[in-house]
């Protein structure tokens, strides 16, 4: 939802997670994304629910796995990540094809 608000960026990949307002902290969050190599541009947030925030960081980047991977390691909880060149996603629908090409055996 908050990922619609952003003007899209050729340089830019989103990030989107969830935490308690406790564990917020935006100089933690941008310093695990700085710590990837990931300079933190953009840093909105929004309820997710009764006890949640949504945080959706647009960092400057064709990939966020790094930044992704480090925030995990932070103990956050990453829901979506988008990027012209996301590692991950490509590996994951990599991997589907060869699940579903199994599967039709």
């Amino acid at each position: 939802m908050t990922q619609n608000t952003l003007i899209p960026r050729d340089d830019c990949s989103l990030i989107t997670l969830k935490c308690l307002p406790a564990d917020y902290s935006a100089s933690i969050l941008t310093h695990a994304c700085e710590d990837a190599g990931a300079t933190v541009v953009d840093l909105l947030t929004s309820p997710a629910d009764a006890s949640a925030i949504m945080v959706t960081l647009r960092v400057r980047c064709d990939d966020p796995s790094a930044a992704v991977h480090n925030l995990e390691r932070y103990g956050y909880d990453v829901e979506d990540a988008e990027g012209n060149n996301y590692a991950d996603a490509a590996v994951a629908a990599q991997r589907i094809l060869e699940l579903r090409t199994l599967l039709n055996v």
